[in-house]
């Protein structure tokens, strides 16, 4: 990271931005800033360069692989197990339990084939449409409005 400080605002070797993408989490502000340059410089490189492209993915994929790896810590909880007299592995209750929030946010994300997804399906009564699919005529209108108000 000393180089950076010799060369600010110069674009760094590959070797020296994959240091500072990995060490700063893939964190466009906080890489420009380690590099003395501005965000648009960097994203100018990001754009024009596949090379610093793909290291500064890689070090955002590595991220997202660590969220993932809590998320699943988070969804099975961290179980506790004590040996019983006849040296058996036992539960014994949870370091960390799991958590339904963790666990509800997986399905509605990443469950939503399996129809974990939330969503409103407005209709009229019994399914019906609650528009008619056409246009009225005047006095179509006023026989459709004179049922709605018996009906509600």
């Amino acid at each position: 990271m000393d180089t950076i400080k010799k060369n600010r605002g110069k674009k760094p070797t590959i070797d020296i931005f994959r240091e500072v993408c990995e060490a700063k989490a893939g964190i466009a502000g906080d890489i420009a800033a380690a590099l003395n340059i501005r965000r648009s410089t960097l994203y100018g490189w990001l754009k024009n360069d596949p090379e610093f492209s793909a290291v500064f993915d890689e070090a955002r994929e590595k991220i997202l692989d660590m969220a993932e790896n809590r998320l699943r810590t988070l969804i099975q909880g961290v179980p506790k197990f004590e040996i019983d007299d006849h040296g058996e592995k036992q539960f014994a209750g949870w370091i960390e339990k799991p958590s339904e929030t963790a666990i509800i946010f997986t399905l509605k994300t990443r469950g939503k084939k399996r129809g974990y997804v939330e969503r409103q399906e407005i209709t009229g009564a019994n399914g019906a449409d609650i528009l008619p699919p056409r246009t009225l005529t005047p006095e179509e209108a006023r026989e459709y409005l004179m049922k709605l108000e018996s009906e509600y």
